[in-house]
């Protein structure tokens, strides 16, 4: 007899009553719309409330600067928490335009070490990742977002923060 598989099996409800959901944007160029999918699935299974700002179809065309744009906006005011950035080209100079809003500190994933050193020591809440032709096998994507994620910041060794939060006051 096959045993019978319960959605609990598939979702992580262990968080639910300890802390609330988080809050995470997340948007794709055209080229990483299947890409974006993966990864979306994969949050779904991780306790977010994930904001999807695009595309919506494989063949939709959007604009990633005017994503780039209204995440940065809802990062920078506290509607989202975290954005996750999933792209073919472009990328660095995503990474440039992230990082002019007040409150945005965004990253390449470039390694694990990478993720979780940005994420502890200066509480970074973008991760930019190129996509690299991905369009089945997220799995390596998926370890890097849930890094981001999960890493917690460090806030009694916050100096390189407060050296980030100095530079946006000039």
């Amino acid at each position: 007899m096959a045993s019978q598989m319960h959605l609990q099996d598939f979702v992580n409800v262990d968080d639910r009553d300890t802390k609330k959901a988080l809050k995470v944007g997340i948007f794709s160029d055209k080229d990483s719309f299947f890409f974006k999918e993966k990864i979306g699935i994969f949050l779904d299974t991780q306790w977010t409330s994930l904001y999807d700002l695009g595309p919506s179809r494989v063949d939709q065309h959007k604009d990633i600067f005017k994503m780039a744009d209204k995440m940065a906006e809802a990062i920078s005011s506290g509607r989202l928490e975290y954005g996750i950035v999933l792209l073919n080209e472009n990328y660095e100079v995503m990474n440039i335009i992230f990082n002019k809003y007040k409150n945005i500190r965004a990253i390449f994933a470039v390694s694990e070490d990478y993720i979780i050193k940005s994420r502890k020591q200066f509480n970074a809440n973008v991760l930019i990742v190129k996509n690299n032709g991905v369009t089945i096998d997220t799995r390596g994507s998926e370890k890097e977002v849930k890094l981001f994620l999960t890493t917690e910041f460090d806030d009694e060794d916050d100096t390189f923060l407060k050296l980030v939060n100095n530079a946006e006051k000039k």
